[in-house]
């Protein structure tokens, strides 16, 4: 499994190197991080790559921006204050943790590949200049700082606000909606609700605790199953394919 996120920069820090990751690693992280090894022929300039047993750390840097829309992502995020400006950033590293496995990782596996690619992208802020984290499969970014504060703070605790995005608000005919975005990284489904009578606290509420449930339990909620009620009606599930078939 991969697993993936971006750090938004103005210039790409060389700095950046493996033996100082590999340090700062060390140091916020300790045994959680042990046996990590730097790749001894790897070229300067080129990917940093640290490896232990099956799993791959690999941080490969981007001299130019990742073309996405900033303010879009930030909007989306409740990490990213509203009174600080997007970054104007001109680089961009991908960061990637790949696990070889068998088979398809279980909802467990999947949000320790997350622990530690969060372990990752925390200590790259401590060691170079980070503008930005934007955590793909959430589609939000993340004031650095405060990205690793939580993550300090809480890992191996899910980062659950880092890692999925809640979003919430009302149609262009007032009616109330919300989905996620992030939980298909961490072995479950994303959840959508198109319309609903209840009001956008509430929304926000569901989506969130039932975001939890399927982190805690798994994928374990079937096409038809009965998730609650709310005033107006009884609340099914029903499972869906995303847009573009996935």
């Amino acid at each position: 499994m991969t697993t993936l996120a971006f750090l938004l920069t103005d210039r790409l820090d060389a700095e950046l190197t493996a033996p100082r990751l590999l340090a700062q690693l060390t140091a916020d992280w300790g045994p959680e991080v042990a046996g990590f090894e730097a790749d001894p022929e790897a070229e300067p300039g080129g990917p940093l790559a640290l490896t232990r047993g099956d799993q791959v750390i690999v941080l490969m840097g981007i001299d130019a921006p990742t073309g996405d829309d900033l303010a879009d992502l930030a909007a989306g995020s409740r990490l990213w204050p509203r009174d600080v400006p997007v970054p104007d950033h001109h680089a961009h590293v991908i960061v990637t943790v790949l696990t070889h496995r068998d088979d398809e990782p279980t909802h467990l596996e999947a949000q320790a590949d997350m622990v530690l690619l969060s372990r990752v992208l925390a200590s790259a802020i401590a060691v170079s200049d980070v503008q930005a984290v934007y955590l793909g499969a959430a589609h939000h970014i993340v004031l650095p700082a405060a990205f690793r504060d939580l993550a300090v703070a809480i890992l191996p605790d899910p980062l659950v606000h880092a890692w999925i995005a809640v979003n919430v608000g009302a149609d262009p005919n007032g009616r109330m909606t919300g989905f996620t975005r992030g939980l298909g990284a961490l072995g479950a489904m994303d959840i959508e609700i198109p319309e609903t009578p209840e009001s956008a606290e509430d929304t926000y509420e569901r989506l969130f605790d039932t975001a939890l449930y399927l982190m805690e339990q798994g994928p374990v909620i079937g096409d038809g199953d009965t998730l609650g009620a709310t005033e107006a009606a009884e609340v099914v599930a029903r499972h869906a394919l995303e847009a573009g078939g996935r």
